[in-house]
């Protein structure tokens, strides 16, 4: 099976963008230390790139899932939308146990709460939707539409 070209280019341009909100959330996060607002942290770190590898990998599983509909729709099966929406709750599934990983580890790591690992690792779970709003703004991507179709 191989992407379209309009869902792959959506993949990769979420995967920029996420990558690039990392970066700067990583940037935030040594600032902040310099400037003695908070206690740098490597974990802090970790917790950004994973919940970005979180974020960027259930996007390509949608992807991967939408193709798989449009062309099981296209061999005259199930309908696009109900193909979508069987690995939904998986995907949620995905992100709700990274949000227990973010919250439980570094508790058991050092027997407190450190909420600004949990911050820095919950915050890139906005990051797609972030991405897709940049692409969007950009001007990148423009939903395609037949000759005649409004």
């Amino acid at each position: 099976m191989q992407l379209d070209k309009d869902v792959r280019d959506l993949a990769k341009g979420i995967t920029r963008g996420s990558s690039i909100l990392c970066v700067i959330e990583i940037l935030l996060i040594v600032l902040l230390s310099v400037a003695g607002v908070v206690h740098f942290r490597v974990t802090m770190v970790l917790a950004a790139i994973g919940g970005t590898a979180v974020v960027v990998g259930c996007f390509w599983w949608m992807a991967v899932s939408l193709q798989k509909s449009l062309d099981e729709a296209l061999a005259g099966g199930r309908a696009v939308k109900s193909g979508v929406m069987a690995g939904y709750g998986k995907r949620l599934g995905v992100q709700g146990l990274w949000v227990i990983i973010t919250v439980v580890v570094p508790y058991m790591l050092t027997g407190q709460m450190q909420t600004s690992v949990i911050v820095c690792g919950l915050i890139p779970l906005l990051f797609a939707r972030l991405s897709i709003y940049g692409i969007q703004i950009t001007g990148k991507r423009r939903a395609r539409r037949k000759e005649g179709e409004v």
